[in-house]
């Protein structure tokens, strides 16, 4: 289904403003965003995984070993990511409406 899982604000997992606006973009498009602990099992089972954050914006994971096993996950075009990061990137550079006033212009 258009369900996104993300880790709670716990320990590792910081209130950023990156995460806040890409869940607020998911939303947006449909995506129904749950916050709650995601354990390695469902992870490994995960379409798609995707990180946040200042530096990076948003960013697609390619694989994750555990326990010497590879998972490998969907990336690039066609992705929930990518749709994300084309929208945050979009807004970012003024390619794309900013609707939500996140873009303020200083002179």
């Amino acid at each position: 289904g258009k369900v996104i899982y993300t880790a709670p604000i716990l320990g590792t997992i910081l209130p950023g403003i990156t995460r806040k606006s890409i869940i607020e973009l998911a939303r947006d498009l449909g995506y129904q965003v749950e916050e709650r602990k995601i354990s390695v099992k469902e992870l490994l089972q995960a379409n798609e995984v995707f990180c946040t954050g200042t530096a990076v914006g948003i960013s697609d994971v390619g694989s994750v070993t555990y326990k010497n096993k590879c998972v490998k996950f969907k990336t690039g075009a066609g992705t929930v990511t990518q749709k994300l990061y084309d929208l945050i990137t979009g807004i970012h550079t003024g390619l794309l409406e900013d609707k939500k006033g996140w873009i303020v212009k200083i002179d």
